[in-house]
């Protein structure tokens, strides 16, 4: 069973526990947050990341790959700076409130989440383990 989470209160408005509803209203609204603005630091790496990749085989020119980084850019900084902070904070008391539940394990803050290296992910089909005496095809 999870443990309540509770929102910090201060002079005017009280502590606020809220129910796994609330809690799960609230997972959403961050996620559509994330994926509306790209609020994310990783999403923001990942598309710089794209964006070079696709400068370096071909299918963008670096001029275009800095118009399309400048106009996500641009999209980023027009969030106003108190729902970024918000994004920020309620994202934080949800981690919290995930580790006292047991739902993630806590981490050291030293602790990097690193990808995981290319030579032990399995690339497409070949890292799929194939099945005796089957052929693709057969029944």
């Amino acid at each position: 069973m999870t443990k309540a989470l509770i929102l910090a209160g201060d002079n005017n408005i009280p502590a606020m526990p809220m129910t796994d509803a609330q809690v799960n209203h609230l997972r959403r609204l961050l996620a559509w947050l994330r994926c509306a603005y790209m609020l994310d630091e990783h999403m923001q790496r990942g598309f710089m990341e794209g964006a070079a990749l696709s400068v370096q085989h071909g299918a963008a020119t670096p001029e275009r790959a800095g118009e399309i980084l400048q106009q996500q850019a641009d999209k980023i900084n027009q969030v106003p700076a108190y729902v970024r902070q918000a994004h920020k904070m309620l994202s934080k008391a949800l981690l919290e409130h995930d580790r006292r539940s047991g739902v993630v394990e806590a981490r050291r803050s030293d602790e990097n989440l690193q990808a995981m290296p290319v030579s032990e992910k399995p690339a497409g089909a070949a890292g799929v383990p194939k099945i005796a005496g089957k052929k693709r095809g057969q029944p």
